[in-house]
């Protein structure tokens, strides 16, 4: 009879959860579909603005509001699809996906307890926020929008968010319920979640340390925040809680603080600076999925196919050419990489130096412009996107040169690396420019436009996004199917980088109250070491966190910390911007871990081992570049400095 009623528990248990997660489903789909239409219309606006500048000298009234809306409700509304489809909010999983699933499952429940806390409060503070503005009627400047609509959508946004978060708990409970022998497991699940809840309700209630500075506060709380990432606490969320629990400390009271959780979300939600993101990411997409890495690859075969070990190096080279429109290092590894490795194998190269090869050409995705990393560095350093743009390109082709030159050498020295190709007429390496001149011609436009000044990089972003729309066209290579996957992608991408944006804004208030950056920066000054030794120290940080996370999460994590040391020891701005993409993309493909080393390992079927073989030189390329830059900081400055 007992063991009826528990089966028949565990059952009711089961339903509740697979009702819920239908729910959950449908509700977050929802969202996403109306998050995605608003991503659509993002550049047209924009577009049509530029447009009627040049022609009618006029613009559309509102229409800075109008891409801050879009941008808040595309935001807010697909954070829940981002976290149940679209792989999740960023997290440092080296710790949890070493673990049993019983021990990642007890760890889990202290990470989503953490995250439901902070996003419960969020939400409802964005509520409270949203009221406010619903009596006093406030409405926005140029269209007379009442604003709590869109207080109210950021509420509902994070909330929904939340329920995610909540379906993760309960699976993980109903996972220890269904599995009887599990029972052990359970009871610490339980006081794991009350252990979470405690660690979050006690500056609250009032247990608070009083004794330390703010300089001490801050570098406790940040020690404290990289406890609770590598514990496996969502990057956004762990600093949204880090930002919530340190500003209840430093004010000694609740209410300030608990209005900061709501504010500052939403501020970044609707920046009209940040619209620049999902512009050039949707572009990026859109040429993507309009098949131009294959085109670009067929190119660079044509021209280099025919020298020992050209296929290698037409790799790295459509790695830079597809670079100029991705701007990501791990879609720009993995893309090229599904494309060309199938082709390397067939040719009997050396499957160390052909993913070598792909996974260190992945790392020019985020040197060379338009790099949506030079976009996150600009935005949290205040400094000029077109000049970090433009300090790019030479770095980037000179790693792109050192690349090939490396493949060259090598192929040359032993042979049986990799063969000859077959050699191509004159008349057809010109003929399969055809393939890419329309992307070149966008990239030129995108990039001039953006130096010449005639349009800023938030316009750069949506011409580029209309006018990779229209290629696609002119290629007939648009439908349904494939403008749902860009948007849904565009969409997942932008998700995961503005929520750490908004961790970002909530920590920020708190590293600001502490002063801790500067604290840092005046201590680092007066030690009297030599600034080169400091930014070795720097640099070895970043290869290091470079293994564990990708270059926009790291920018946005670390740099808000270390940038005012760097501007106290006299280290010029955009050349510490080339330096910090250069550095954290070569974490990229430095072992143990190595993110574009797992990526090629799994899109080729190659062994991790013979990877990390194969990229060892082509860290000591951009080590060399690294020296190049150090000791001639005016190649990285030359062109900002002649441009602006």
């Amino acid at each position: 009879m007992f063991e009826d009623y528990k089966e028949l528990k565990i059952k009711n248990n089961k339903n509740f959860i697979d009702s819920y997660e239908k729910f959950v489903n449908g509700a977050s789909r929802l969202f996403s579909r109306i998050a995605c239409i608003a991503l659509g219309i993002m550049p047209i606006p924009v577009f049509i603005d530029v447009i009627l500048r040049f022609t009618l000298s006029k613009s559309i009234p509102g229409g800075i509001e109008i891409q801050e809306y879009l941008l808040l409700t595309l935001v807010f509304l697909g954070l829940a699809s981002t976290e149940f489809e679209g792989g999740g909010h960023i997290q440092i999983d080296l710790l949890l996906g070493k673990l049993s699933r019983d021990r990642r499952n007890i760890l889990e429940t202290f990470a989503w307890t953490i995250s439901l806390l902070i996003l419960t409060f969020m939400s409802s503070q964005l509520m409270v926020q949203g009221i406010k503005r619903w009596q006093n009627n406030e409405l926005s400047k140029t269209l007379e929008i009442p604003l709590w609509i869109f207080w109210m959508i950021g509420a509902i946004g994070i909330l929904m968010l939340a329920l995610v978060v909540f379906l993760r708990l309960i699976k993980i409970f109903g996972f220890f319920i269904h599995h009887k022998e599990n029972n052990r497991m359970l009871i610490l699940s339980i006081i794991i979640l009350i252990l979470g809840n405690l660690l979050f309700f006690t500056p609250i209630i009032g247990i608070r340390p009083s004794s330390f500075s703010g300089s001490t506060n801050g570098l406790l709380g940040m020690l404290l925040l990289f406890i609770l990432l590598f514990l496996g606490v969502p990057i956004a969320f762990g600093m949204a809680a880090i930002g919530f629990m340190g500003m209840i400390v430093i004010n000694k009271a609740v209410s300030p603080s608990l209005a900061m959780l709501g504010i500052g979300p939403y501020d970044t939600a609707a920046s009209y600076m940040l619209t620049v993101v999902p512009l050039f990411i949707l572009m990026g997409e859109l040429a993507y999925h309009s098949g131009i890495s294959n085109e670009l690859f067929e190119t660079a075969n044509k021209w280099l196919g025919s020298l020992r070990g050209g296929m290698a190096m037409s790799a790295v080279a459509g790695c830079a050419g597809f670079a100029a429109v991705c701007g990501d290092s791990l879609a720009t590894a993995v893309t090229m990489g599904t494309i060309s490795i199938p082709e390397m194998k067939k040719k009997r190269y050396d499957m160390a130096l052909a993913t070598g090869a792909l996974a260190a050409g992945g790392t020019l995705g985020i040197m060379i412009p338009p790099s949506v990393g030079f976009i996150f560095y600009a935005i949290v350093t205040e400094e000029s996107i077109g000049k970090l743009f433009v300090a790019g390109i030479l770095p980037g082709i000179i790693l792109a040169t050192l690349f090939i030159a490396y493949i060259a050498i090598i192929t040359k020295v032993k042979p049986h690396l990799a063969p000859p190709g077959d050699p191509t007429s004159l008349k057809e390496k010109f003929l399969s420019l055809k393939g890419v001149i329309g992307m070149l011609a966008l990239f030129i436009v995108i990039l001039g436009g953006i130096l010449s000044g005639i349009f800023n990089a938030i316009e750069g972003g949506a011409i580029g996004a209309v006018g990779a729309f229209i290629y696609a066209c002119i290629k007939r290579r648009v439908d349904s199917e494939m403008l749902i996957a860009s948007l849904k992608s565009s969409l997942n991408i932008t998700c995961k980088l503005i929520m750490i944006l908004m961790g970002v804004a909530v920590l920020g208030y708190f590293l600001a109250a502490t002063r801790l950056p500067f604290f840092v920066a005046d201590f680092v000054s007066g030690l009297g070491v030599n600034r080169y030794i400091i930014f070795a120290c720097i640099i070895i940080f970043f290869l290091i966190l470079g293994c564990l996370l990708n270059v926009i999460p790291m920018i946005l994590l670390v740099l808000p910390t270390i940038f005012p040391t760097i501007v106290s020891l006299g280290f010029d701005p955009i050349w510490f911007g080339v330096v910090t993409v250069l550095m954290m993309e070569a974490g990229q493909i430095t072992p143990p871990i190595g993110v574009n080393v797992f990526a090629i390992s799994a899109a080729s079927g190659v062994p991790m081992y013979t990877v990390f073989r194969g990229i060892f030189p082509f860290f000591i390329c951009m080590i060399i570049l690294l020296v190049i830059l150090t000791i001639f900081p005016q190649i990285a400055l030359f062109l900002p400095r002649t441009l602006f």
